[in-house]
């Protein structure tokens, strides 16, 4: 039996199954800063909801990429403390939808046929 993968059709769904398929990241829906920071080298974190969480900076000597987003400040655990996974109060996230560039126009055409 033969199972056939649908194939994404819309620009956000191409958009992010190309960059995974390539393995050249994850398309965020959220791309600004969450209240945890915004992202240096070396974050570890999540993502969620398509935004990413900052969890600590794997470069503890460098006071400019300490996280101080948590209370206490997060400690490497396992498992996660209760509650991490769902600290996300901003509102309005980029929606999957058409973006398009200042001075670009979109235009829908239809068209049918008749026999």
């Amino acid at each position: 039996m033969f199972f056939f993968r649908r194939l994404p059709s819309a620009p956000d769904e191409i958009y992010s199954s190309c960059l995974a398929s390539l393995h050249e990241g994850h398309a965020l829906w959220y791309p600004e800063p969450h209240e945890s920071g915004e992202p240096q080298i070396g974050d570890v974190g999540f993502i969620h909801r398509g935004a990413f969480i900052r969890l600590f900076n794997l470069d503890a000597s460098a006071p400019e990429k300490k996280v101080v987003f948590w209370d206490p400040p997060f400690e490497i655990t396992e498992p996660l403390p209760p509650g991490v996974l769902k600290i996300d109060r901003r509102r309005r996230p980029l929606v999957p939808a058409h973006y398009r560039s200042h001075g670009v126009e979109s235009r829908q055409v239809y068209a049918s046929a008749d026999m």
